[in-house]
């Protein structure tokens, strides 16, 4: 008896087991798939077409796809220039601050004329089979070399047939969508009539100006129909339509309502004859967030759904229909615009100072805040021509796979009309960009971390032994501080911001607390492999809406931005004495070895100074006033303002090349609030020369560093009123204002005496809405 139980029990515990295998079903695999974030970046261009001696300037923005709003988990941002064969021409690592990240690329003599690429990807972004890199089609013109109108002889037309969900179900009402383009890529508006075996007219359609449009129909089973189509030129294409399946289910999708959607499946008796009771998963999802609804027949042929868009999710999402099997059998892709905030932009002309016009802007719509961005053009300007804007790289692209003519088209003034050629566009688009033979294989893994600044790594070779710290000088985004040594003297730095060009330097002190230069090795980790845009992606970025040059461009169109002057040579009294450039008040004191003598911390200088109180302990430092109320003053430690004073514990004044002491900080504006400002500046050579070429520190410059970050200045065009410049120049470039939900925002442009503005602008509110619009605005 008890081996019957016990083989029972192994019987039940082996059912169990494989009835737990097969319980990992669609939802878990799906989640899986996107349990890692996914971010998306847009880079805002000044504009698409450059002259040499222009800039690139660009905004970055990142985005959590799955959440919506702005991503902020990666600050390095790699952006490159690449030549029309993909080929690596430039690149530089740009600094992300909250979400946004700002920079620009010199078009210098190295640029011959013709088509480049710019490319803004992360390191996270490499985790992803699906590529997420933001790629931009970019023109360069020289006074060398013009482009000249291409000319297309011998027109080809490729029309296409794209049964909504995938295909075609015999004796249903099928919905078919259709696109034809030429061999540019460009959607040809056409008409057709769809006939039978027998010639007999079963259905007729027309196309939208992009190409595509969609018509119903009832197919037989085993028939074949057959569409004679006309093109706007007159010619006339006759195409085969997809032959109807015997058995299955179709769908028609219906989004014309504000809140929600009806879908109407439909299936046939033959198929319901083959399992009546067949039960259906549908899922409706996006980047992770999903929604599943059961479908089931019940002995009828039509069963319709009807879907709150509230319960669903901003933007595109994706329908997929699953057999019993879970195998995916439809596919449909719709745009939900319940959630979708329209920005509502007010831009006015305030008044002209000097040679620059003052303008205001306000957002009449949104409830949060705002970070954008503006490229202020001639109204008659060629030179912007972006494939997408701000909406359709967020919303659009990540889901579609194949080529769209002017995405940005559907998200500018988004109307009914738009929408309902939004649609169709899903509708022609088939299958979503995630394949489901991904989806259900292997998952992200998550190797290529999220990357915050650079990461040092280094240990001390020399003093040998007896080092415990390091000392870290100030640098431009980091604070002096002492580094403590692990050991074997090894130590890392995470998270490091050191710009191009910055050093970064070491001293260790000796046992009376001065600083010498150490012996070390140091090794910059940060990812800056050269790297090429595939063929495939150029092709699937590329753009029709571009227009090339057909003008010569007049020589010296823009001025050089610098001249070679004299050498003037200044000659100064080494007596006398430095100043502050800002500190009205400061009294400056040079450290000599007779006041490191009288000396020996600096915290003792301080304190001897008599206006402030300064005690130590257990490496704490407290520096205040000693009048009432009591305040601590502003320190800077090498320009770098320290948040508490503990570095000057123990802090030895023979490492102090000069400390400036203001006690009203006079200057210093509201920072300096009653405590007043001192100002730090650590030596570079030493106090103590006991040899020759004795130093106090390490400096070493990271291979691949940060771009500065460089403030817009306009080209010198030779003339703001001829045609070039109304077509290919640039009047301003804004790349970053903030817009208050309460107040108006100004800003100034320079004044070209051009009449009529365009402002090309982009954002991203604090709650995920994305901003995108285009005005023109009369100057004069």
């Amino acid at each position: 008896m008890k081996k019957k139980y016990l083989l029972l029990f192994i019987a039940i515990t082996t059912i169990f087991s494989v009835f737990g295998q097969q319980e990992k079903n669609i939802e878990d695999e799906y989640s899986a798939y996107f349990t890692l974030p996914r971010e998306s970046l847009y880079l805002h261009l000044n504009k698409t077409s450059y002259f040499t001696g222009e800039e690139i300037w660009f905004k970055g923005y990142t985005y959590d796809k799955k959440n919506q709003l702005t991503s902020k988990a990666t600050t390095n941002i790699n952006v490159g220039i690449y030549d029309e064969t993909g080929k690596q021409l430039k690149k530089a690592l740009f600094k992300a601050e909250n979400g946004v990240a700002q920079g620009n690329f010199s078009v210098d003599s190295t640029f011959v004329a013709g088509t480049y690429y710019i490319k803004a990807e992360t390191n996270w972004m490499k985790n992803f089979k699906e590529n997420d890199a933001y790629i931009q089609k970019i023109e360069v013109f020289t006074e060398q070399e013009t482009i000249k109108n291409n000319v297309y002889t011998d027109e080809q037309f490729d029309f296409q047939f794209l049964p909504e969900g995938g295909h075609i179900v015999a004796n249903t009402l099928s919905n078919v969508g259709f696109k034809v383009i030429n061999d540019q890529g460009k959607g040809v508006s056409v008409s057709g009539i769809v006939y039978d075996e027998d010639q007999k007219q079963v259905a007729s359609f027309e196309g939208n100006p992009l190409g595509m449009g969609k018509f119903l129909f009832q197919p037989k089973a085993n028939h074949q129909y057959t569409a004679e189509i006309k093109l706007e030129n007159g010619t006339i294409l006759t195409e085969t339509l997809p032959k109807a399946k015997e058995t299955g289910i179709s769908m028609i999708l219906n989004n014309p309502f504000p809140d929600k959607i009806i879908i109407n499946f439909s299936t046939n008796e033959k198929t319901l004859a083959y399992n009546p009771s067949k039960q259906y998963k549908v899922l409706i999802h996006q980047n992770g967030n999903l929604k599943t609804l059961l479908l089931t027949f019940d002995d009828a042929t039509e069963k319709i759904i009807s879907v709150p868009k509230k319960d669903v999710f901003k933007g595109v999402n994706t329908i997929t229909v699953f057999d019993n099997n879970e195998n995916p059998i439809l596919e449909r892709l719709f745009f939900n615009d319940y959630f979708v905030k329209k920005a509502n932009l007010n831009i006015s002309k305030l008044n002209t100072v000097n040679d620059s016009i003052l303008l205001s802007i306000n957002e009449l719509a949104l409830q949060e805040n705002a970070n954008i961005s503006i490229s202020v053009l001639p109204e008659t300007t060629k030179s912007y021509n972006p494939k997408h804007n701000i909406l359709s790289n967020f919303y659009l692209k990540p889901h579609i796979k194949g080529f769209v003519e002017n995405p940005q088209y559907y998200f500018y003034n988004m109307n009914r009309k738009k929408k309902y050629e939004l649609d169709i566009l899903l509708l022609t688009q088939g299958w979503s960009r995630y394949d489901w033979n991904d989806i259900f294989g292997s998952k992200p893994n998550g190797l290529n971390r999220f990357e915050n600044g650079i990461t040092i790594r280094g240990r001390v070779n020399k003093p040998t032994s007896g080092i415990d710290r390091l000392f870290l000088h100030a640098t431009k985004n980091h604070s002096a501080r002492f580094i403590t040594l692990e050991e074997d003297q090894k130590f890392t730095l995470e998270n490091f911001f050191l710009e191009e060009g910055e050093e970064i330097r070491f001293s260790y002190a000796t046992k009376k607390g001065i600083f010498r230069k150490p012996s070390m090795y140091l090794r910059f980790n940060i990812t800056n492999k050269e790297d090429q845009i595939s063929e495939v992606i150029l092709n699937d970025t590329k753009t029709t809406n571009t227009a090339s040059a057909s003008f010569s461009l007049p020589k010296d169109f823009i001025y050089k931005n610098t001249e070679v002057l004299d050498e003037v040579v200044v000659k100064t009294d080494k007596r006398t004495k430095y100043r502050d450039p800002i500190l009205q008040n400061g009294v400056v004191t040079d450290i000599t070895l007779e006041e490191y003598n009288r000396f020996y911390n600096i915290t003792d200088f301080i304190g001897f100074n008599g206006f402030y109180q300064v005690s130590e302990q257990l490496g704490r430092v407290s520096i205040v006033t000693r009048r009432r109320p009591q305040a601590s003053p502003v320190i800077y430690f090498d320009d770098v303002r320290l948040l508490n004073f503990n570095i000057l514990s123990n802090f030895s004044t023979a490492n102090v090349e000069r400390i400036i002491m203001d006690r009203n900080g006079i200057g210093e504006g509201m920072n300096a609030g009653f405590g007043g400002v001192i100002k730090i500046y650590t030596r570079k050579t030493p106090l103590f020369k006991r040899g020759e070429g004795e130093e106090m520190y390490l400096g070493s410059k990271a291979p691949f560093a940060f771009a500065t970050t460089k403030k817009y200045y306009a080209p010198k065009y030779a003339s703001f009123q001829s045609d070039v410049f109304q077509e290919y120049g640039a009047i301003s470039w804004i790349p970053e204002l903030k817009l208050e939900k309460a107040q108006a925002s100004n800003f100034k442009i320079y004044d070209t005496k051009t009449d009529n503005i365009t402002l090309y602008i982009e954002g991203i509110s604090e709650n995920g809405d994305l901003i995108s619009e285009k005005k023109t605005i009369q100057i004069r």
